[in-house]
């Protein structure tokens, strides 16, 4: 298991169950990402949601996979939340205690401004996916997608590749996360030398393959997992609409388009929730 200790823009930063969680807005991982291509460097950025958090307090392994990651953002509104409640003094008696706990959770719907502190904006994955490909027209940076269904990262290139002509997209593959196929992966993505890996095989699979095989890709400066991003520019999926994520009900809407997944989303919500209560009793 290698180490990628945390260097830059670690002056501010939030714990949140033992998981660091870095204070960037979308423009500072950006210029991250510049630095780390420019200088070199071989790095993987982990756009960190509740449920990843929920799933590294259950898994030793996977705390440390996330840990390691030289950049870790708030992806999802419930990180804003903990890192905002985390920071609150706490009240010495029980019940005030409960119900700080509760009006931290209502102020994320009625007063969603509020929790914008200490971190200071969310930095979600499929956002973060089309701000690089972006730059990277005019950083000229390779890109290659790993992930997703046969067929789905070909139609995102394709889709992008009207939208930014002069951006340099190397390749893509669908493949799947299993070990076994590690082997040819590493060689295909060699083979068309990318500057940045975006690999979508959902979590914990992305961010365990990304840590097992940066090292393997002799070009790659910058791996980042993006779950179900290319599902959402290939059309596949719907995304919640700009109003939903903006109040961070993007959770609510995933649960209307998909109601088999109220197990992740109770997890992502309730159980996230419970975690970061006992965290805060705890200290």
């Amino acid at each position: 298991m290698f180490n990628c200790p945390k260097t830059i823009g670690m002056k501010k930063h939030i714990d949140i169950a033992g998981i660091s969680i870095n204070n960037l807005t979308y423009e500072g991982v950006l210029k991250h990402i510049d630095q780390f291509i420019v200088n070199n460097r071989k790095v993987y950025i982990v756009t960190a949601n509740p449920e990843m958090i929920l799933n590294a307090s259950r898994d030793e392994t996977f705390f440390d996979v996330l840990n390691e990651a030289e950049l870790s953002t708030p992806d999802g509104i419930g990180i804003l939340w903990a890192a905002n409640y985390l920071e609150k003094s706490l009240p010495k008696s029980t019940f005030p205690r409960y119900l700080q706990f509760y009006k931290s959770l209502f102020s994320v719907l009625f007063t969603p401004k509020k929790i914008r502190k200490p971190l200071r904006e969310r930095v979600t994955g499929a956002d973060l996916f089309e701000k690089v490909i972006d730059l990277s027209e005019k950083k000229r940076w390779r890109i290659f997608l790993l992930g997703a269904s046969k067929g789905v990262a070909k139609k995102v290139i394709e889709k992008f590749s009207k939208i930014y002509p002069k951006v340099r997209f190397v390749g893509c593959f669908a493949g799947s996360p299993d070990e076994k196929e590690e082997g040819e992966i590493c060689d295909i993505i060699n083979e068309a030398k990318p500057d940045i890996l975006f690999v979508a095989y959902g979590s914990p699979n992305q961010e365990f393959w990304i840590h097992r095989n940066l090292f393997k890709l002799n070009s790659v400066k910058v791996a980042i997992g993006v779950g179900g991003t290319f599902d959402f520019y290939a059309d596949k999926r719907k995304r919640a609409p700009k109003w939903m994520q903006k109040i961070g009900l993007e959770w609510l809407w995933r649960l209307f388009c998909e109601p088999r997944r109220i197990v992740r989303i109770w997890n992502a919500t309730a159980r996230f929730a419970g975690l970061v209560f006992k965290e805060k009793m705890k200290k």
